[in-house]
Parts: structure tokens; C-alpha cells; sequence
């Protein structure tokens, strides 16, 4: 499918990879706009331009008000998909959602998502100038903010359950004495290639964003010790509270690990490092995640020369320090060459250790 693309420069490469991910091939570029154009969003110019491209989607790398779908497809005559940032991500995990679980957070996600847009529809009495699913009449626009409602209640009483029937295994782990350690970070930073490192198994490694949408988990023993590994959804820079809310059932498997492994790519600018940490340890906070020991996992070594590793190791590690506690160490990897993976497994290992020591103390 052909679309245009609308987004700053700053967030230009993240917004290609995350369109082509989702089956777009981008034909044209153009930059957002500094001020929005209070009913559009983009540039009227550019709009009008529009009316005369032969494409199947518009994606705004941003998120969208009900009244500038409204009004784009009123403009357009709904002959394109709008997308803005959030709608795209939903239709990434969508082509990826291979649990019933991460399929209702999705259909949740985009319920709620389009249901404001549904009733600025019906309060402005517009109805009769929509096309599609705006288009039915008031009596069908009601009779549709009645089915969303009901589907809404449906799926978050699906979820809910769900919810319930996971925090009783993660009981059940922690009765059987068997310690979690989550693995997760920015999307593409090497999380699932250290998974399937540490298990031996083979789960879906490229370079396409939210390969995981649903938590993987497997059994595995480091040092004579048996421990639960967990593989999670992706982080993304200024991830919408949307998606934080629709996949909190996803991303609390974090919440309730014992130890976290956060995954950085290593071989990134120090401005961009930065930038994924600080939305990485502002994601957590989002999830109700604080005091629960972190160890940094500084992947991709193999892409730097050898003589920056410690330099980034060091600032990953102070900055992280300032914005979180407790950092309980950094191990600088490469998930191709497999450089210091022992030294990974060790510690792993004596985290988990002092984890529990500490416990057994807070106990006595």
C-alpha cells in the first residue's frame, strides 16, 4: 500500500521504519507542521495537494483530534486511510498479535480510540456528510455508540479476567520458588535476540518494530538456578498513554518480575541513548514500577569500537543512576558475537542472590 508521510525530522527514521513495518511503502515525505492547522492538523496546501495523490493512506506521525479525522476524510471524501501515530502502532500489533490477549487490547485500543471521534461526529449533526462508518444518520451513529459501548464493557471484562488468571501463575511462580527476570527496553535494542540467547530457542528476530506484542516466557537455569525469563512488548519514544493503557496486561508481566534486564543499543548517539532511557524509565513509573532492582544490559557492542564501550557503558550507567534506583550493575554485550554473556549469566545470577538476601533481612 502507498502513503504519504507526515512527520518532524527528529522523529523521521522512527516513523519510515514504523510505516514499512506496517506494510506502507512511503512515496512522499513532508515535514509537520510547527504550528497545527487547527482543523487539518497538516498544511491546507498540502491537503489540497492530496486530492490529486493516488495513495492509500495519509499517516500523521502524531496524534490526531477527533476533528481533524473528521475533517480530512470529509475533505479527502474518505478515499484514504488517516492514520496518525497511535492508529499505526495498533495496525503493527495487529499483524503481530498471536494471543487472544494481545488481539482484545488491540480491538480495545481502537474501540476507544475512534469512540471520541464518533460522538464529535454526532454532537456537531455532521452525520449526513460522512462517509463509511460516519455516514449512517443519527439513529445509526447512535446505534454504533451503543455497540462500541457494549464492546468496550466486553473485552475490558475479558481482560480483566485475564488480568486475574496471570497475577494467580505469577502467585503460583513465586510459591514454587522460581524467581522472573523481564527482559526489556526501546523497541529493536536486542531484546528478544538476549532471550533466545539465554532459553536456546528461536523465537522471530528482524529488524521490523514489535516483533513481540505478548509476553514470551520459558523456564531456564543459570548457575544451577531455575528462573522464569520473560520476553515483553517494545518501548517506543513518547509512547501514547493509549497504548500504555491497552497493553498494561502485556507490560505488567514487568511489574511483577524480580529483576528487570533494560536493554539499550549501545550503539547509538549519546543524544539518542539518552532519549531511550529516559522514555524506557519513564514507561516504568507509567507502569507502577519503582525500587525494583534494574540491570542494564548494554547491547550491540560489536557495532562500536572497542574503545568507546567503556565511555558509554559509564554514561548509560550514571544517567541511569539519576533517574532511577536501584541500578544494580551494567553489563556491556553483543547479542552477534555473544561478547561477555558469561559474564551476563553470573550477573543475573548473583542479582537474583542479593535479591532474595535482601528479602529474607526485610522479612526478619
Amino acid at each position: 500500500m502507498k502513503a504519504i508521510l507526515f512527520s518532524s525530522e527528529e522523529y523521521l527514521d522512527e516513523a519510515k521504519t514504523l510505516s514499512e513495518t506496517a506494510g506502507y511503502e512511503i512515496v512522499s515525505i513532508y515535514k509537520l507542521p510547527k504550528k497545527p492547522n487547527p482543523s487539518y492538523y497538516i498544511q491546507e496546501d498540502k491537503l489540497n495537494k492530496l486530492k490529486n495523490e493516488n495513495i492509500d493512506a495519509i499517516i500523521v506521525f502524531d496524534l490526531l483530534k477527533p476533528r481533524h479525522f473528521i475533517n480530512l476524510n470529509k475533505e479527502l471524501g474518505g478515499k484514504m486511510k488517516i492514520l496518525d501515530k497511535l492508529l499505526l502502532l495498533l495496525e503493527i500489533f495487529a499483524l503481530h498479535a498471536g494471543s487472544k490477549e494481545a488481539q482484545l487490547q488491540i480491538e480495545l485500543a481502537k474501540l476507544k480510540y475512534e469512540l471520541p471521534i464518533i460522538k464529535d461526529v454526532y454532537k456537531k449533526h455532521k452525520i449526513s456528510e460522512q462517509q463509511g462508518l460516519l455516514g449512517a444518520g443519527v439513529y445509526g451513529v447512535e446505534s454504533i455508540l451503543r455497540l462500541y459501548h457494549r464492546k468496550i464493557a466486553k473485552i475490558s471484562k475479558e481482560l480483566m479476567h485475564i488480568k486475574e488468571l496471570r497475577e494467580s501463575q505469577v502467585k503460583q511462580h513465586e510459591s514454587n520458588g522460581i524467581p522472573t527476570v523481564a527482559i526489556t527496553g526501546y523497541t529493536n535494542a536486542g531484546k528478544t535476540s538476549i532471550f533466545n540467547i539465554l532459553t536456546g530457542l528461536h523465537q522471530k528476530v528482524d529488524s521490523s518494530m514489535f516483533t513481540t506484542t505478548a509476553p514470551k516466557r520459558f523456564k531456564i537455569s543459570i548457575n544451577g538456578q531455575k528462573i522464569m525469563l520473560v520476553d515483553t512488548v517494545g518501548f517506543i519514544r513518547g509512547i501514547p498513554p493509549q497504548i500504555i493503557e491497552a497493553f498494561f496486561v502485556t507490560l505488567s508481566e514487568i511489574k511483577y518480575a524480580d529483576i528487570i534486564l533494560l536493554v539499550v543499543d549501545i550503539s547509538l548517539e549519546d543524544t539518542l541513548i539518552l532519549e531511550m532511557l529516559k522514555s524506557s524509565f519513564s514507561t516504568l513509573r507509567e507502569l507502577g514500577i519503582s525500587g525494583k532492582p534494574i540491570l542494564i544490559v548494554a547491547n550491540k557492542t560489536d557495532k562500536i569500537p572497542y574503545e568507546e564501550i567503556d565511555r558509554r557503558s559509564d554514561l548509560i550507567y550514571k544517567i541511569s543512576n539519576e533517574i532511577y534506583s536501584p541500578i544494580i550493575g551494567i553489563i556491556p554485550f553483543s547479542a552477534k558475537t555473544l561478547y561477555n554473556l558469561s559474564n551476563l549469566k553470573i550477573k543475573i545470577a548473583e542479582s537474583l542472590l542479593m535479591y532474595y538476601n535482601q528479602e529474607k533481612r526485610e522479612i526478619t
